[in-house]
């Protein structure tokens, strides 16, 4: 009977879901795209209108299902299509952070 040898470290490659705005950055990953530019093939994107509207239960839900990382990309700040969404969003992400 053989033993299972867990993976390299070497061979291991994260997989990473990213949740994007549809205004700043899933625009920019199209842009790299078009670009031919190189991203993981292990990442894969969700596009939203809105990073505001990332539910916490949309992170810790992506765990169980097998990712080992969770991207939110939005829009800066001071130049946000929606106004205060990112701040919402920065409040919903804290709270579903696991202290360290």
């Amino acid at each position: 009977m053989s033993e299972l040898t867990p993976p390299s470290p070497a061979a291991w490659t994260p997989r990473i879901i990213a949740f994007f705005c549809n205004w700043c950055t899933y625009t920019a990953a199209d842009l790299a795209g078009v670009s031919r530019l190189k991203y993981a093939s292990t990442t894969r994107v969700i596009r939203l209108m809105c990073s505001g509207r990332v539910d916490p239960q949309f992170i810790l839900g992506r765990f169980p299902q097998g990712a080992d990382g969770v991207l939110i990309g939005g829009c800066h700040p001071a130049t946000v299509t929606t106004s205060r969404a990112n701040y919402k969003m920065l409040r919903r992400f804290s709270a579903a952070q696991t202290p360290p």
